[in-house]
């Protein structure tokens, strides 16, 4: 039976498998932990996502992880929060849609432990309430394949709300580390 875990630290000091960098649909610098991403990777990282065909939201690519803790990055491209309007039922299902295509995409390679930040929680806007929500579905639905499932949050407060979420949703509640 794999574990879940919401932590909250440096997400670029975790050791894992893979590492789930939120995306720019051409695999290129973005903004938030993207940038941070690319920094801290270099020219290496930028070199091969410019062989890797363009990700749509929603979907997932692998490349490899230099200069990181990690062996691999999932990218994937997450939706923008429309605030609720009339494209946010979509919106939510795309977010969903990243979750899910990064477990396949990690499942499909072997690995076993995965660190995700709050997807769509960070530039792009999606309250982590909701974000929360979906990660956790997602997360839950396909934790006992894998050893370790790890959402790192970048606050105590958006840590407390993924927790809330997952106590009232989930009855047992995710592991503490």
């Amino acid at each position: 039976m794999g574990r879940l875990l919401l932590i909250c630290e440096d997400v670029l000091n975790l050791e894992a498998d893979a590492l789930v960098c939120p995306a720019h649909k051409h695999l290129i610098r973005g903004r938030g932990l993207s940038a941070q991403i690319y920094d801290r990777a270099g020219d290496d990282l930028v070199s091969e996502c410019s062989q890797l065909p363009e990700c749509l939201v929603g979907e997932a690519r692998m490349s490899g992880a230099p200069n990181l803790r990690v062996q691999h990055l999932i990218h994937t491209v997450t939706p923008q929060w429309s605030s609720g309007d009339q494209w946010g039922v979509q919106g939510v299902a795309q977010l969903r849609a990243c979750y899910d295509s990064v477990l396949a995409l990690a499942r499909a390679q072997g690995l076993h432990r995965v660190v995700f930040p709050a997807l769509g929680a960070g530039t792009n806007r999606f309250p982590h309430e909701i974000a929360a929500h979906q990660g956790l579905a997602a997360l839950r639905a396909a934790k006992d394949v894998f050893a370790e499932l790890t959402v790192c949050l970048h606050s105590q407060e958006a840590l407390a709300t993924w927790r809330q979420v997952d106590a009232r949703f989930y009855a047992n509640g995710a592991s503490k580390p």
